[in-house]
């Protein structure tokens, strides 16, 4: 998507080389104090005022200089020379045949016949004397950004020894890291987080309680979590996936272990069959009250009430099957007219609200269900029949749900008829492609993964891992480099975080990132709205191409992506927090890379790291001519000063910030 990078790069661009020339300047060694007053020459001024917002402030607008305009031009430059095609330059070897067809993989990956247009995922079972096809360095790279939070050198030799559909299956197989430890606080007698005025009135106290509120009713401990797990869960695929489903099937709460049983749910349906993930997602009470189907009544004509189509209709629209019937390819079927033919009618978004009548909240331990039970987020809701309308209905595809049935009969039939209307397949394979690989894809490319998704090839319909399977694999995901200009999607804030943190060999508590996130429009597990944090179906401006991502990029977050950067390479990160137990702070270990004193080296070994080598030539001949303004003297005595300046100029790049 190099044409989309779009509206900021210019101004980002000339802010950030003015920045690097102040952050120079100082040693920008990489270690040291998370605080920093920083002065230039160079018409900027930058400063960390405080280590848990560990945000660099422009405090005087840049005027571009002439180092800075080589670097807008030059990326302009790259951008405009990309050819509109994409291309995979992986090996190709054979493995098998099929019939009489000779059945390949590109790099470990898709398994393509030599009929046109036929792709057959690998399995996700695998075979005992399956052949290990050779993964190159680039492509391993890129299939962790896409199936994990970014690349570390183990997990590339991971990739590489196993083969990709090996590490895939491997991946599935690692137990799951969840989010233990979060349970039910009464909000009135629970954490003891008194707000008494003549205890709030002590300072010290005020601070306990804040602390004690953020803990105990927020969702900052998960936030928290969420980061360590990125960076250090070994069930990487199964985070990045469930990460995705959460982006589908969005929640929004305040309390932390409301959320967390939402996300445990999530990660352990990640790779089960869809129709469990259906139904685990119907019958959660934190999906339950976020969308009002918990307490859904029957209708009471007396009282002229009707029941609640809140879930009924989100579950439809955002969830499984969208509004317009669609292709195995995703594109819409359309009418004489030319118009969009709908999925469903109103009648039938009544009708299965009506199904979906009867459930009230899980009882708590220790006490017996109620239709008026008290709010609990934890297991699954409690069907009353005598709170269920019990008439017959008709829902989407004409499939009626006859009279008599009970709220768990209903239920079951209601997603029985949604899981096997041919919308589902295409609806959800398109979106999880964009959330792993790329805003944009091929019709072609969603309907192979709608085939998997249709019938693992055993018969089985709704296997995730086999659409897991199929993504990852595709040709169109593989290859060592996508020079397709429109290819790829914008890193969202908590993937771009997570992503610098891990590839240059990171620690977090997460405290610091979480704070990012928030500030950079994505709060995480506090969702705006059922839509997300940005729409799926945003269009990048001045384009037509979907980018939802940039929903939540402006002038503003673009700074703050910066600012993070700049604070972990070149102000130290972020200082533990004492008021979060076990807090390390948030740093990088640019140390660990090496120490240069050849610029072209340097530059050489942080494209390798970051770019998976694919960094333009004109943007190796910016970064080199920023490199070249740093004399002997300065780089003698800073072993990283010439690598903290590679990796801050390329991942504040849009060749970094668009995974591709």
């Amino acid at each position: 998507m190099s044409n989309v990078n779009y509206k900021v790069q210019a101004a980002r661009s000339a802010f950030a080389l003015a920045m690097v020339a102040a952050l120079a300047a100082c040693g920008g060694g990489g270690g040291g104090s998370s605080s920093a007053s920083i002065s230039s020459d160079n018409a900027a001024a930058v400063s960390s005022t405080s280590a848990n917002a560990a945000a660099v402030t422009v405090v005087t607008a840049v005027t571009p200089t002439g180092s800075t305009s080589s670097t807008t031009t030059a990326s302009a430059t790259a951008s405009a020379a990309l050819p509109t095609t994409s291309t995979s330059t992986g090996s190709t070897a054979t493995v098998g045949t099929a019939g009489t067809t000779t059945v390949t993989t590109v790099n470990g990956g898709t398994i393509t016949s030599t009929a046109p247009g036929k792709t057959v995922a690998p399995s996700v079972a695998g075979t005992a004397d399956e052949t290990i096809v050779p993964v190159t360095r680039p492509d391993a790279q890129r299939l962790l950004e896409q199936a994990a939070f970014g690349p570390t050198e183990t997990d590339i030799a991971s990739v590489q020894a196993l083969g990709i559909p090996g590490w895939i299956r491997q991946q599935m197989a690692t137990s799951t890291t969840g989010y233990p430890g979060f349970f039910y606080v009464d909000p009135f007698k629970g954490a003891g987080c008194s707000t008494e005025s003549h205890i709030v009135a002590q300072a010290t106290d005020a601070l306990m309680i804040r602390n004690c509120s953020r803990d105990y009713y927020t969702p900052a401990p998960l936030q928290r979590k969420f980061f360590t797990n990125a960076l250090n869960a070994p069930d990487q695929l199964r985070q990045r996936v469930a990460f995705a489903l959460s982006q589908i099937f969005v929640t929004s709460g305040y309390e932390a272990y409301a959320q967390a049983d939402y996300q445990n749910m999530l990660l352990n349906d990640a790779f089960g069959n869809f129709k469990t993930l259906m139904t685990d997602v119907t019958l959660h009470p934190t999906m339950g009250d976020w969308l009002d189907m918990v307490g859904n009544d029957k209708p009471n004509p007396a009282k002229g009430t009707q029941a609640n189509e809140n879930y009924a209709r989100e579950f439809m629209q955002l969830f499984t099957v969208g509004t317009s019937m669609l292709n195995a390819d995703g594109s819409p079927q359309l009418d004489s007219n030319g118009k969009p033919l709908p999925v469903y009618t109103q009648a039938q978004v009544t009708d299965l609200a009506r199904a979906f009548t009867g459930w009230a909240y899980p009882p708590h331990d220790g006490q017996a269900p109620t239709w008026n039970a008290g709010t609990n987020h934890m297991g699954k809701m409690v069907a009353f029949d005598v709170h269920h309308d019990m008439d017959v209905k008709t829902i989407i595809g004409g499939v009626v749900l006859p009279a008599g049935q009970t709220a768990q009969a209903d239920l079951d039939g209601a997603i029985t008829a949604v899981f096997n209307h041919p919308n589902v397949g295409p609806f959800i394979s398109k979106q999880l492609i964009q959330k792993l690989v790329t805003s944009n894809p091929t019709p072609a490319y969603v309907a192979r993964v709608t085939a998997a998704f249709n019938d693992n090839g055993a018969g089985v319909r709704g296997d995730m891992a086999a659409v897991v399977m199929a993504i990852l694999t595709d040709s169109e995901a593989r290859g060592d480099v996508k020079t397709d200009a429109n290819y790829g999607k914008l890193r969202e804030p908590a993937v771009y975080m997570a992503s610098i943190l891990r590839t240059l060999g990171g620690s977090t508590d997460g405290v610091g990132p979480s704070y990012w996130s928030t500030q950079q429009g994505e709060p995480l597990f506090i969702s705006p709205s059922v839509f997300n944090y940005f729409s799926p179906a945003y269009v990048a401006p001045g384009t037509t191409l979907y980018g939802p991502e940039f929903g939540v990029l402006n002038t503003s977050s673009q700074i703050l992506r910066t600012n993070f950067v700049a604070q972990m390479i070149f102000l130290g990160g972020v200082s533990a927090d004492a008021s979060v137990t076990g807090s390390i702070g948030t740093h990088v270990n640019m140390a660990g890379f090496g120490a240069f004193t050849d610029r072209a080296a340097a530059v050489a070994k942080m494209n390798d790291v970051l770019l998976h080598n694919s960094l333009s030539t004109a943007g190796t001949t910016a970064v080199m001519r920023y490199l070249n303004m740093l004399t002997t003297a300065q780089i003698a005595p800073r072993p990283t000063l010439l690598t903290n300046n590679s990796a801050y100029l390329m991942l504040t790049a849009p060749q970094y910030e668009i995974q591709k």
